[in-house]
């Protein structure tokens, strides 16, 4: 599974390019105005059709407007033109990855990292490329050693877990996903790192459909033997009152179990209503419905029933 951010923003350029071009390549990039930065470096390329660092930056403009074929001449160019530079290898590889072109892309990274050992985005992107061919082995040891020279980056911790749960090292993956949620809780990558943690019957943090969107949040727990939210669960509880009071037209179930001790479970569901209602005005106590059971809930996933003693559950209250 791959998951790139935006080309534009993954990552600083890591060599000197030629002084000007590269101040003014990447001001038309960073105010994406590419259609200018053509138009400025198509006239001094063809004054100076040799100079790589132009090519360059030509291609960089066609591949932020997702032209590939346009880009690939230019970028082909650079590196004739500079074959010791590991940062044009590396959007060589880019380019081919757009090209839908494994093989050369992958040669493209390996170059680089011929050039360059710590080049971290050929590392990354020569990871994505094993783990889409389901080399999982040597996908997970190249996000190791992006994540020692970078150890928050994103993608790279988040498919390293995707390589382990391939691995059926599952409990390396629960510890790496888990790193993960703790960083990056929000998006398509946090809902399906939790649906993963989930397989596995870890409820650590739960997808909760608030509206028309999938939230993730760490589970509201308590402390022992009482109805008192943790500060995690504040924090989660806070995330559910921004929304609603956004969302005026929003109304939520609030579900608490509590096996063995139903007094316990309604003072819970009554305790997340008057924290979310309490801590944000514009929600009133009306719209979050509590109810509550004096036992587990059972919790399916993917087919697998899983139970759970004391937990919350949040969802949306279809009039």
């Amino acid at each position: 599974m791959r998951i790139h951010a935006p080309l534009l923003l993954l990552f600083p350029l890591l060599l000197a390019l030629s002084g000007c071009a590269m101040v003014e390549g990447q001001y038309y990039l960073n105010t994406k105005r590419y259609d200018d930065g053509r138009a400025a470096f198509a006239t001094r390329l063809a004054e100076e059709p040799d100079d790589p660092g132009l090519n360059y930056y030509m291609a960089r403009f066609e591949l932020a407007e997702d032209k590939p074929e346009a880009a690939l001449p230019f970028i082909e160019k650079a590196v004739r033109l500079a074959p010791g530079n590991a940062e044009y290898r590396f959007w060589e590889g880019v380019t081919w990855w757009a090209l839908m072109e494994p093989d050369k892309e992958r040669a493209a990274y390996e170059k680089a990292l011929a050039l360059d050992s710590r080049h971290l985005p050929a590392s990354l992107y020569l990871g994505h490329n094993m783990l889409d061919r389901g080399e999982n082995a040597a996908a997970l040891e190249l996000y190791d050693r992006v994540l020692r020279l970078d150890p928050y980056e994103p993608q790279a911790l988040f498919n390293k877990a995707v390589a382990l749960e391939r691995l059926d090292r599952d409990e390396e993956m629960r510890a790496v996903m888990l790193r993960y949620l703790e960083w990056y809780p929000d998006g398509a990558m946090a809902r399906q790192g939790t649906r993963m943690l989930n397989r596995l019957g870890d409820f650590t943090w739960r997808n909760h459909l608030l509206g028309l969107r999938t939230v993730t949040l760490r589970a509201i727990e308590f402390s022992p033997n009482s109805a008192t939210l943790t500060e995690d669960s504040r924090a989660s509880l806070a995330v559910v009152g921004s929304i609603m009071s956004v969302k005026q037209d929003l109304r939520l179930h609030v579900v608490a179990f509590a096996e063995g001790d139903p007094a316990l479970a309604r003072q819970r569901a009554l305790a997340v209503r008057d924290y979310v209602a309490r801590m944000h005005p514009k929600v009133a106590p009306e719209r979050l419905t509590p109810s509550w059971f004096g036992e587990a809930e059972t919790i399916t996933v993917d087919g697998r029933s899983f139970t759970k003693g004391h937990s919350v559950a949040i969802f949306t209250k279809v009039e």
